[in-house]
């Protein structure tokens, strides 16, 4: 069966043609996803919440990417934001060190894959292995034990005795090879060979087909999470880390909840707010720290009502200097503004702010979202609100931050900027 693929915005409908058991496939990830984040309804319109990424099944790949334009679209639009999303996604993913991913492939390397995520990080991981093998062939030292008749390295003596006892011209000993058969390589092989399955890409089969075969004196293993937890890193291998954590991403397939090594599903997926505000963290704690700030992230955790230690708190960013809390951060990838250009902030949002400045004793809020394509005119900050408590007032700010940009400097500048100002 040929595997249709969805390329859908996170948090928008769009109406997909689907056939009664690729639906069927579907709505058995509400699990994952949870019921009220999967919505397909009786019109074919589908909507997918919460998580960017992707998801392969027998009959559908699903990527969702986070939306950059308005709501609703037009036709035009949708390959233009759909290349713009996925290069935005890299860039997410690297600048916040979200995963251990440097590689942001350029336009053309999207247009290439068609802006398959499941295929760029194939390719990703297909050219970083051939060029780091090209550049040093991994070797190490393996622990070989083997019943020979000379001599090498160390003689077993327990074992000797188990099993030549009968045979004086056997030696069973342990010694050391300097090869290529090693650990971090069988993974390497054995992850490329799934990955064969699962590509359309005629260049990335061609890519995996010639690391095989480079490594074609390496032996294939069953990978296993004990496995991945043997490998260890020293200077002499420290190079192929980023390699081993996307081997090691394409194992656990990153999925947030059911499907664990079910190689009939295969899942990429990231909560797209966690990603954001992780981001946002990142940013902060980059331009703060120099200054004896000590910026946390999700922390300090606090009960609204201590003496019951009932709703318990979460901030996403905390600043603060000693035991101090100058300012709480929190990062909601929504748009802030109403299709009449109005600033439409979520009460609920406000009011969790105003939690936060009741129990943390800080009079200094900010709310931080991305800017999407119609609120480019709009400037910092979109609003302020000043609140009274008591004798003093309590202060909250909303943000928005380009993160489409192709150079993120300027939009880290302008957040810590803006949160630095705050006493």
């Amino acid at each position: 069966m040929t595997k249709k693929t969805l390329t859908v915005f996170e948090d928008r409908y769009s109406r997909q043609q689907l056939t009664d058991v690729q639906k069927k496939e579907l709505l058995s990830l509400e699990s994952l996803w949870g019921k009220q984040n999967l919505i397909l309804r009786a019109d074919d319109r589908l909507l997918l919440r919460k998580y960017v990424g992707f998801i392969a099944t027998p009959s559908l790949q699903i990527q969702i990417l986070p939306k950059l334009f308005e709501d609703s679209v037009s036709t035009e639009d949708v390959e233009k934001e759909k290349l713009l999303s996925v290069r935005m996604l890299f860039r997410l993913l690297s600048s916040s060190g979200f995963l251990s991913i440097k590689d942001i492939p350029n336009p053309q390397q999207i247009a290439v894959m068609n802006g398959d995520l499941l295929e760029i990080f194939i390719s990703i991981f297909t050219k970083k292995f051939l060029d780091l093998f090209h550049k040093q062939i991994h070797r190490q030292y393996e622990e070989r034990e083997e019943n020979m008749v000379t001599v090498k390295g160390r003689i077993l003596f327990q074992q000797q005795l188990l099993r030549n006892g009968f045979f004086k011209h056997k030696h069973y000993v342990s010694y050391q090879e300097f090869t290529e058969n090693n650990l971090l390589n069988q993974i390497f092989k054995s992850t490329m060979n799934s990955l064969r399955v699962l590509t359309k890409s005629e260049e990335n089969k061609k890519n995996l087909n010639m690391s095989i075969m480079l490594l074609e004196d390496i032996q294939f293993v069953r990978l296993s999470e004990s496995l991945f937890s043997q490998v260890r890193f020293n200077r002499l291998n420290e190079s192929y880390r980023p390699l081993f954590q996307l081997a090691k991403m394409f194992y656990h397939n990153r999925q947030p909840g059911i499907h664990s090594g079910d190689e009939r599903t295969f899942t990429f997926l990231i909560p797209l707010n966690q990603l954001f505000e992780y981001t946002v963290y990142q940013w902060i704690y980059e331009g703060l720290s120099p200054e004896g700030l000590e910026v946390k992230y999700q922390k300090p955790q606090r009960f609204l009502d201590s003496q019951n230690d009932v709703f318990l708190l979460k901030p996403d960013i905390t600043i603060q200097s000693e035991t101090n809390i100058h300012m709480i951060v929190d990062a909601k990838y929504k748009n802030p503004v109403s299709d009449d250009s109005k600033i439409d902030l979520s009460e609920s949002d406000v009011y969790q702010m105003l939690a936060y400045a009741v129990r943390y004793q800080c009079n200094q809020l900010c709310l931080v979202y991305p800017m999407f394509r119609n609120n480019k005119e709009l400037k910092n900050p979109l609003a302020t609100y000043v609140i009274q408590n008591g004798d003093e007032n309590i202060h909250i700010s909303a943000l928005q931050i380009d993160i489409s940009q192709e150079d993120l400097i300027s939009a880290k500048r302008e957040l810590v900027h803006a949160v630095s100002l705050k006493d």
